[in-house]
């Protein structure tokens, strides 16, 4: 969404991206989150992990992000990233509210912008769990951190895990041609 350039055959589609602990980029967590979250399925699981389990987007994105280049996180390490939340949930909830009642009483253009700052507000909440993520210990040798903040929500909420993780086949990534 931001037109940064993505470059071919790495983990997670074509975006090349290196992740090592403590040195978690911002910036490549949002290219990560813009190809993840554009597949269907994982965009019909955030919604549904953000409105029926009242679950944070950004967190689902950034575990399935380090779960995809073998990290995890101690249980202690993921309630730090929910803490980072705290400055910028209040923020973001209330104004996704807004944006969503005052739709049918705007202009697509009028609409496009609102959605535009939501995405603002959504980086900003990327930098701060980014920063919060490199204050971690990371884990090469744990269970799946965003199959346990699923749990952690709700017993159905467990169930979009599936849907949130980045598949084995993403990880072959998506530049191969498949032509005869």
């Amino acid at each position: 969404m931001d037109g940064a350039t993505r470059r071919a055959g790495s983990p997670g589609g074509d975006i090349q991206s290196t992740l090592t602990p403590g040195m978690a980029n911002p910036a490549d967590l949002w290219q990560f989150c813009l190809h993840h979250y554009g597949k269907p399925e994982v965009k019909q699981a955030c919604l549904r992990l953000q409105d029926e389990h009242q679950g944070n987007v950004n967190l689902a994105l950034l575990l399935a992000w380090i779960e995809q280049h073998g990290y995890g996180l101690a249980p202690e390490s993921l309630t730090q990233l929910k803490h980072a939340l705290s400055r910028s949930e209040h923020l973001l909830i209330a104004y996704r509210h807004l944006r969503r009642d005052i739709k049918p009483r705007v202009g697509s253009g009028q609409y496009k912008k609102m959605l535009n700052f939501e995405l603002s507000l959504e980086k900003f909440q990327q930098q701060d769990l980014v920063d919060a993520l490199n204050r971690q210990t990371w884990l090469t040798d744990s269970a799946s951190p965003l199959a346990y903040y699923c749990r952690q929500l709700s017993p159905s909420a467990r169930n979009l895990y599936t849907s949130l993780k980045v598949t084995p086949a993403e990880e072959q990534g998506s530049n191969h041609d498949d032509t005869v």
